[in-house]
């Protein structure tokens, strides 16, 4: 029987929203960096660093940055885990991972980031291998979002935390009322005009506005057995960290 699931305002078979997601980074891959700060207004830095914090790494961690595109949280969890930890770069698109390799290379962490192409929700990564899992804007693109959240339990170590960043809707009217127009009318095309193509950013738009709401997502975190599941909204709740913990 075919499964169905969300691909922004549309339900489409689960194999299809796989193949359109891969198909939107392969595309974009070479310009994604500069679209992510200009379209962000460079917030997504603050971001990422306020999602290190939550995550509270240690020398010689394992950890693993999954949905991890062009590697900014590999990169961020390599020099915080030192030489004696280790960083497994988990994404889809291996344009996307190509690009990540190279900003590896220019910072002097190539040695301690591993890039490996997979889908986030079947891994194939050993159980309980990991002391961290870092997920930068990918649990809304999940295809099944529980199913997703069942992975990254599986691979995480009694003790480990999970921390994901990602989009959401502005907490105040005024604010979300010029974030719809910013989304809808200016979004795509500013993406086109960066990275030749504006449907990546017309998903995007929709895609936010169908994934549930914070309180949604923790209370689902709970029921997949992740302990002090919680969500911290940033920047008036444009963005939000998501966190919980693997029981001992």
């Amino acid at each position: 029987m075919t499964r169905y699931t969300s691909y922004g305002y549309q339900k489409i078979p689960a194999s299809d929203k796989r193949r359109l997601i891969l198909g939107h980074f392969e595309t974009i891959a070479r310009r994604y960096d500069l679209a992510d700060a200009l379209l962000s207004f460079g917030l997504h830095f603050l971001w990422r660093r306020r999602a290190m914090h939550r995550l509270h790494l240690h020398p010689g961690a394992r950890v693993l940055d999954l949905c991890a595109g062009t590697g900014d949280f590999a990169l961020l969890a390599a020099r915080v885990a030192g030489p004696d930890g280790r960083v497994v770069a988990c994404d889809i698109s291996r344009a996307m991972m190509t690009a990540g390799r190279d900003k590896a290379a220019r910072a002097h962490v190539s040695d301690r980031v591993f890039w490996v192409q997979g889908d986030a929700e079947r891994m194939g990564l050993a159980r309980e291998s990991f002391d961290a899992v870092l997920v930068g804007y990918g649990i809304r693109n999940f295809v099944f979002l529980e199913q997703g959240l069942e992975e990254i339990f599986r691979v995480l170590r009694p003790g480990g935390r999970l921390v994901a960043m990602e989009f959401s809707i502005p907490r105040t009217a005024w604010i979300r009322t010029i974030y719809h127009h910013y989304s809808f009318q200016i979004l795509p095309w500013a993406g086109k005009l960066i990275t030749g193509t504006a449907e990546p950013f017309r998903y995007l738009a929709e895609s936010v506005r169908v994934f549930p709401a914070p309180e949604q997502i923790q209370k689902l975190m709970t029921e997949k057995g992740f302990a002090k599941a919680a969500y911290e909204p940033l920047s008036n709740g444009l963005a939000v960290i998501y966190s919980g913990e693997k029981y001992e």
